[in-house]
């Protein structure tokens, strides 16, 4: 059984703000790993052996960062032209037919082992046609990963689109286990969905396993802050690299993990959970509050306030900056006094935020700062309102107000 990741899969309108040319949403960056780390080291897991990548031509970097993290032999297939996942796959099929199955997952989702391992021990035990995992329907989702119905026993019996008037169930969650023979539908010119009907159809047995747990799809900015609260909230005590140099003044409450090479400069407060990534500087009096995710060579000034944030690489806040449930893209400045609006009106539709339960009063409401574009320069004194975009590399003039 072959392992194989697709990583070529061009970035929505909305993600691709945040990815400079010649790189792809799926080195963004979780906890100072790219995307892809997530699923190659959940695959390998669940299978370990070579792995497939399938990256675009001229994002090598996909290959070179999963290099860094794969515990097995990686082989780098370029994919030159077309954008479907038919075409992906397509791209590897002279090393997919060399054995009977092949193991597919999807680069650019946050997914634990286990689901992998059942997925994968399932296929082994049962001896179905194919194996398939399944989440629990959301709508949010199902444009992009496509549904399915089961029958009593877990099979599969039909994948969905969304013209169907069928409603659905699951969604197909991005981790295959195919036959190789799929390989001649995928020729025929056959969607992915297709293909595994017409499996179906001829009567093959498709297993599927349905999971419950830690399950992210990286397809707009929100989801870096999902999967930001979801994976810091699964840490339960502190991790200071003994690299890092923290001012005795500063306190620090858990948990919280510090990478290394990173300097803590006196009076900053830290509470957690919350990750700061390597070689980054945190400035005197500054307060970092939970669930931000500060990743590698950032600089944060002076008496800053950064929350529930991910703030990519290379990124520089200057003194008196406040960032709350933002998205900042790679090598940006934001200048001093700075605030980013996070209150979001009722009426505003953004995708797949998370909602806040206010107390008092008992409501809930959402909450989104600004997605900054990489490469973008914020003069002082900015304010910026909620769910605002920035587009790359844009300068921003001191004491502007953006809408």
């Amino acid at each position: 059984m072959k392992n194989i990741i697709l990583a070529a899969g061009r970035a929505k309108r909305e993600l691709s703000v945040l990815i400079p040319p010649e790189k792809n949403k799926v080195l963004l960056r979780i906890l100072g790993k790219p995307v892809i780390y997530y699923p190659l080291h959940s695959l390998q897991e669940a299978s370990g052996k070579e792995t497939i990548i399938v990256y675009r031509k001229g994002e090598e970097q996909v290959i070179n960062e999963a290099r860094n993290y794969s515990k097995h032999p990686i082989i780098p297939i370029a994919q030159e032209e077309g954008n479907t996942i038919r075409e992906a796959i397509l791209a590897a099929s002279k090393e997919l037919d060399k054995e009977n199955y092949f193991f597919l997952v999807f680069g650019d989702i946050v997914i634990e082992p286990e689901p992998l391992i059942r997925l994968y021990n399932t296929h082994l035990t049962e001896e179905p046609d194919a194996t398939i995992l399944l989440v629990p329907y959301d709508p949010e989702y199902a444009e992009t990963y496509g549904t399915a119905t089961i029958d009593e026993e877990g099979y599969l019996t039909k994948t969905l689109t969304s013209k169907s008037i069928e409603k659905p169930k699951y969604i197909i969650g991005g981790a295959y286990i195919l036959p190789n023979h799929i390989l001649d539908l995928l020729e025929k010119n056959m969607s992915l969905p297709e293909a595994i009907n017409q499996l179906i159809r001829e009567g093959a047995k498709i297993k599927t396993i349905l999971w419950t747990g830690t399950w992210i799809d990286i397809g707009y900015p929100t989801d870096l802050l999902e999967a930001d609260y979801t994976l810091l909230s699964m840490i339960k005590s502190t991790m200071i690299s003994d690299k890092a140099e923290i001012e005795p003044t500063s306190t620090i409450i858990g948990p919280v993990l510090i990478d290394e090479n990173t300097y803590i400069d006196h009076h900053v407060l830290i509470k957690g959970p919350v990750y700061i990534g390597k070689n980054s500087f945190i400035g005197a009096y500054s307060f970092i509050r939970q669930y931000s995710d500060i990743n590698n060579n950032v600089r944060i000034g002076a008496y800053n306030e950064v929350k529930k944030s991910n703030i990519q690489p290379y990124t520089l806040l200057d003194s008196y900056v406040y960032i709350a449930d933002s998205i900042i893209g790679e090598n940006s400045i934001i200048g001093a006094y700075t605030i980013t609006l996070n209150v979001l009106e009722a009426k505003m539709k953004t995708p797949r935020v998370r909602k806040h339960l206010v107390n008092p009063p008992k409501k809930e409401i959402e909450k989104l700062g600004a997605i900054i574009g990489y490469n973008t320069k914020i003069g002082t004194k900015t304010i910026i309102y909620p769910g605002k975009t920035i587009k790359p590399e844009t300068i921003i003039e001191p004491d502007t107000v953006l809408r």
